[in-house]
């Protein structure tokens, strides 16, 4: 079975519990000290954006310029190569000349 409800003491105490009260005397300092306290974390957390940006920037760049230092010494590196198959192909026909020119010098 249910109990009675007595609806004129739920709108009483439903009229007392939305009465406009006064603000304990502390409220409105408390309020504007979260505002405040907000406003401070909102520019830690744009400062934060900015740095961990920057950074991020920094290290693209650091990584580009790697690469290209990374790709200039592998050119550098063949290139020596193929200077160095240069000079042995010169020196060979440089010793097969000098070898002919010896034996024709020695045949005289």
């Amino acid at each position: 079975m249910m109990p009675d409800f007595d609806e004129q003491a739920f709108e009483k105490q439903l009229k007392e519990a939305l009465a406009r009260k006064e603000p304990s005397p502390f409220f409105e300092a408390r309020v504007l000290g979260a505002v405040k306290r907000q406003a401070t974390e909102r520019r830690a957390s744009a400062r934060m954006w900015w740095a961990s940006a920057v950074a991020a920037l920094l290290l693209i760049t650091a990584g580009l310029s790697w690469q290209q230092q990374y790709q200039r010494a592998l050119k550098e590196e063949a290139a020596g190569r193929e200077a160095k198959a240069r000079l042995e192909l010169a020196l060979k026909i440089t010793s097969v000349k000098l070898q002919q020119i010896s034996q024709k010098v020695e045949g005289i």
